[in-house]
């Protein structure tokens, strides 16, 4: 009868994870730094993360696989040669510009092939609406062949909005249109190789600070459910609460038939942007805390990701 009871209730966590696990290949990318505002001369260490729920697996550096690793202050500055060949550490620098500092990761393709039924899966999640309608209308069976890329960026907060809210000329990108962190509402707009891109599905995640107001430790995190999902409208813009203290992530994607019909069938691009929001002092003095984030099962250690940087 014991055997019987273990059997039943591993089956219905089996069950249960597998409802609330994404498609294993939809995850998010993001460039993580130790501080999102350091103090003037501080080192800062950034590592990138591929994973699901804002927790992920660190990524190691790969010179074969950049297009571009830059920062930009009050010029353009390129970091791609100075990355020892898989280090887990991207970068170590003092980001403290008073004016703010973005850094950007751009990657070539890679190719994962997926079964027909998980893609349509994948698209289904990331909101693809326009390839998923496509093969509806020509239903193919057999493994579906993806080449994919990711643009990522972080800001490190300062005090000139007009660099905040500059384009870096990433192929996909969000571009924010005031400075990330600073107020309450954060308005995006979704560029796609320099247009506005209507119809995107933009979604962001929130981790509360570590101990000390610091970025917290990959192995400290839960996974956390989406805190919004928008779509961009015409002029490709969408406005997030992201009044809440803490990192956030936001992501989008977007997939357009392949260019190269030898090597795959669709292409993704895949962008994201970090940013730190620390508790206003209005809502500090009056005891506000900030909204818990949804808990879901999945996690990094669930299934590895397909996708690599």
């Amino acid at each position: 009868m014991l055997h019987d009871i273990l059997r039943h209730s591993v089956t219905r966590v089996g069950v249960v994870l597998l409802v609330l696990a994404p498609p294993v290949h939809a995850h998010q990318y993001w460039l993580s730094p130790s501080n999102y505002s350091p103090a003037p001369g501080e080192l800062v260490d950034v590592r990138a993360y591929s994973g699901t729920g804002f927790r992920g697996e660190a990524k190691r550096w790969s010179p074969a696989r950049c297009v571009e690793f830059s920062t930009f202050s009050y010029r353009a500055f390129s970091l791609s040669t100075l990355v020892r060949e898989d280090s887990l550490v991207w970068a170590r620098s003092a980001f403290s510009d008073p004016a703010g500092t973005w850094l950007q990761y751009q990657s070539n393709h890679a190719s994962i092939e997926l079964p027909a039924a998980e893609f349509d899966a994948y698209l289904e999640t990331e909101g693809l609406t326009g390839p998923l309608a496509e093969r509806r209308r020509a239903p193919r069976e057999g493994a579906v062949r993806e080449r994919y890329r990711r643009c990522a960026k972080v800001w490190f907060a300062g005090r000139d909005e007009r660099r905040a809210t500059r384009a870096l000329g990433q192929p996909l990108e969000l571009v924010p249109l005031s400075a990330p962190g600073a107020s309450p509402v954060l308005r995006l707009r979704v560029l796609w190789l320099g247009r506005p891109l209507a119809g995107a599905t933009v979604k962001a995640w929130r981790q509360p600070w570590g101990t000390g107001g610091g970025t917290r430790a990959i192995e400290d995190r839960d996974s956390v459910g989406a805190a919004q999902r928008e779509r961009s409208d015409a002029r490709g813009e969408v406005s997030l609460d992201v009044a809440a203290p803490g990192e956030w992530l936001v992501s989008t994607v977007h997939m357009v038939p392949s260019t190269d019909r030898a090597a795959a069938d669709w292409e993704s691009t895949w962008a994201s942007l970090t940013f730190g929001r620390r508790e206003s002092a209005a809502g500090a003095r009056r005891g506000m805390s900030a909204p818990s984030d949804t808990r879901v099962s999945e996690g990094v250690g669930s299934r590895r990701d397909q996708r690599v940087p």
